[in-house]
């Protein structure tokens, strides 16, 4: 079975570099044309004779946006998995690092060097979210074990860190600071074993046609 990780497409936020976590923002004018080629990719898969099982998004507007854009190129029928949405990040959602550092004191600078060592007022704990996120994954890979096809999952870029993190046996910190999640970018893995094959991270190739 192979399965494709989805960034949702961008919001106002994401052209703003604020931090959204559980913030349910729509996507803006970009990330609609973004969510259409996405269909649009799948699509031309299909058609090339690839064969989809399923497909699966969280509960937040962006990442659901996403997701019926490649609903109504494809026509799967869509999953909601609240566990796949991204980190609650507190008290510093709607503000860009900058206004992050100003007003908790470099907090942001630190959080980006290290994100363990630091404590966002009203987050949710590093550790639940991974824990969370390992959950959603084993849920759908059990699901949909044994049969012969792809599955797609639209989330948020921290969540396709933390999956990345446990299957390459690398460090979250070090995945989350040096590899680029771009709005609307794929990634690919092979899961009939764990941990997968990872096959390439972040085309976005697709957004360029």
């Amino acid at each position: 079975m192979k399965c494709y990780l989805v960034r949702h497409a961008q919001t106002v936020w994401n052209g703003q570099n604020r931090l959204q976590g559980h913030s349910d923002l729509e996507l803006n004018d970009v990330g609609l044309e973004q969510a259409k080629r996405l269909g649009a990719f799948f699509a031309a898969r299909r058609d090339a004779g690839e064969q989809f099982l399923a497909l699966y998004t969280s509960h937040l507007k962006r990442s659901r946006q996403t997701a019926q854009a490649i609903v109504e190129s494809t026509g799967l029928s869509l999953r909601q998995d609240a566990d796949l949405a991204e980190s609650h990040l507190g008290s510093w959602e709607g503000l860009t690092p900058e206004e992050i550092d100003a007003q908790f004191d470099g907090a942001y600078e630190r959080w980006y060097r290290h994100p363990s060592l630091v404590t966002i007022p009203g987050a949710e704990p590093l550790e639940t979210f991974k824990q969370r996120v390992r959950g959603a994954f084993e849920r759908i890979r059990t699901t949909e074990n044994g049969r012969q096809g792809s599955v797609v999952i639209v989330t948020h870029g921290g969540v396709i860190a933390s999956l990345l993190a446990d299957w390459l046996n690398a460090d979250y910190e070090d995945i989350l600071r040096r590899v680029v999640f771009s709005n609307g970018g794929v990634s690919a893995i092979e899961c009939h074993a764990m941990p997968p094959y990872v096959l390439w991270v972040n085309d976005t190739r697709h957004l360029a046609v």
